[in-house]
């Protein structure tokens, strides 16, 4: 039996730019008192989710004597993606940036204690679950998928290649008949994005960083900089170095300065399923047809991503899409789910980048060299905040990269329209 609950959606409304007067006026710090915003920072980061945050802690625990500012419309996070988002953490990727960004990402999970403490507390528990990650193929792409698992051997990861004989014996609730193999990453996992997000704002506040309630509404641009940024208050506000990671809503702010990005707001549900078998210790399996599910409390959360679906801010509840979708798909990969109960379903938004589905990161070199864009992960963004958050920390106080070399994935390939794509995985 599967009953439907009401869809809780998210993301907040972009508005569009209109001329402000420009003036100081009083704002309002996240989780502090009102107090004048005034001065001119030396980096001010736009929207202060997880990837904003990670930027913020990265820039002042290199350089603590920075000020940063942190613009964020909603205080409460109540409406914004990081929530939505399933948590995963993995290394099963092709492109080394990607596979490095994720090990850095288990770093921070490894000393999440010391890395996030702040005022003398323990931060939030980051839930993580180490659990593994399992890659299924068909025989049609076994081969892909063992070639993925060499270069992923290459970049340090732990994982292991699966005949269809091991993933029966391992994993008696899922049919293989109509598998290739599998590749599990054993020390993968999943953690509470919330919780994450909590953390490192906590962080970023706890050394120095000011995060504002408001919304920017407009950036000026002169010569070869972003000068200043209208905000909704009515402020302007001025800044040395302006980082954009404002989500779906960073490609329009990047246009507003001349940078075009081919990114868009992409719709994706996700589903909690109570169900007939306990499967507590199953590890996140991706699917050959891109079903993607974990375990969540007594059941599982489960998603299956329309990659056609029109681009737009559309956080509309599709009622058929679990019956007609992702229901069959479960019970093909998972004939024990033949019988199971839809608790839930929430909508969020992917930042997706339709040229190759990796993210837009760094500047616009000898254009706009003080502004910042991180934008386009479709659907990786939890877990590369960090990595991206540090590169770009490193970009602004350096002027290059110091750890991982995240070039490839620059604004230049999207001009040259130079697709630099994941082979297989998404």
């Amino acid at each position: 039996m599967r009953s439907h609950d009401r869809l809780h959606s998210c993301g907040y409304e972009c508005d569009d730019a209109t001329p402000a007067t420009e003036k100081t006026s009083s704002t309002t710090p996240l989780g502090g008192p009102r107090r004048r915003l005034t001065g001119t920072p030396d980096v001010l980061v736009i929207g202060g989710g997880v990837l904003g945050s990670a930027v913020a802690v990265h820039l002042l625990r290199e350089t603590s004597s920075l000020d940063v500012v942190v613009i964020e419309p909603d205080p409460t996070y109540a409406l914004a993606a990081t929530p939505r988002a399933s948590g995963g953490i993995r290394q099963l990727f092709t492109k080394p940036e990607n596979i490095l960004l994720s090990q850095y990402t288990h770093e921070v999970i490894r000393d999440w204690a010391n890395f996030a403490r702040a005022d003398g507390e323990d931060p939030p528990d980051l839930g993580w679950k180490p659990q593994g990650y399992l890659f299924i193929a068909g025989p049609e792409n076994a081969n892909a998928l063992a070639a993925n698992l060499a270069t992923q051997q290459a970049h340090g990861v732990r994982a292991d290649w699966l005949s269809p004989t091991d993933l029966a014996k391992r994993y008696p609730y899922l049919a293989t008949d109509d598998l290739g193999g599998g590749v599990l990453s054993p020390d993968d996992g999943w953690i509470d994005p919330s919780a994450l997000l909590d953390g490192l704002r906590r962080k970023a506040i706890d050394l120095g960083a000011q995060y504002v309630k408001d919304r920017v509404r407009h950036l000026r641009t002169q010569n070869s900089r972003v000068n200043a940024a209208e905000l909704e208050s009515g402020a302007v506000l001025r800044a040395g170095t302006v980082v954009n990671t404002a989500g779906t809503w960073a490609p329009d702010l990047a246009a507003q300065v001349g940078m075009n990005v081919p990114v868009e707001p992409m719709r994706r549900f996700e589903h909690y399923i109570e169900v007939p078998a306990d499967l507590g210790k199953m590890p996140f399996l991706k699917d050959p047809a891109g079903l993607a599910a974990r375990p969540e409390g007594p059941g599982l959360s489960v998603g299956l991503v329309d990659f056609a679906h029109p681009g737009g801010f559309n956080l509309d509840l599709d009622h058929g899409y679990f019956d007609q979708h992702v229901w069959p798909a479960l019970v093909h990969r998972m004939p024990i789910l033949d019988t199971l109960r839809l608790r839930s379903t929430t909508v969020g938004l992917y930042d997706q980048n339709r040229l190759d589905g990796n993210p837009i990161i760094g500047n616009w070199p000898g254009r706009l060299d003080n502004f910042h864009l991180a934008t386009g992960f479709s659907g990786h963004g939890l877990m590369h905040a960090l990595g991206v958050g540090r590169g770009l920390a490193e970009l602004i106080l350096h002027g290059r990269y110091r750890t991982i070399d995240l070039h490839p994935l620059g604004y230049e390939r999207i001009l040259a329209r130079r697709p630099y794509a994941e082979e297989g995985i998404r």
